[in-house]
């Protein structure tokens, strides 16, 4: 992967997840019967820093051999679970009254931001 994939990733996915803090903030302040919480600053911010730092290891993994790729996304992904359990559990465990929405929350953006490097990788690959 050159820079310039690497630069416009970094574009995209900025866009995406300041779109992704403004609909939060919408929904956070004018719909009060969803509940969000308030760490969802803190999460965004975490998840784009952590995402970037894995899309950088996984788009040079790619680069090289399919089967160090699916090694080392398989590697990264199971590392990522365990640390974004641990986060969980401990901020269950210290805020319990924020817990079920810091849980969905934490769930939501997971997805989307997988979703959305998942993406990204296989666009910036196109042999597999």
């Amino acid at each position: 992967m050159n820079n310039g994939t690497s630069t416009g990733f970094m574009r995209s996915f900025s866009i995406f997840s300041a779109a992704l803090l403004l609909l939060s903030l919408a929904v956070y302040l004018w719909v009060p019967a969803i509940k969000i919480t308030p760490a969802y600053p803190y999460l965004l911010i975490f998840m784009y820093a952590f995402t970037l730092v894995i899309y950088n290891m996984l788009s040079k993994a790619i680069s090289n051999r399919l089967a160090k790729f699916v090694n080392a996304y398989m590697l990264v992904n199971f590392g990522k679970l365990v640390l974004y359990c641990i986060i969980i559990f401990v901020y269950a465990w210290l805020n319990r009254d924020d817990a079920v929405s810091f849980i969905l929350t934490f769930f939501i953006y997971y997805f989307l931001f997988t979703a959305y490097e998942i993406t990204a990788l296989l666009k910036s690959n196109k042999d597999i």
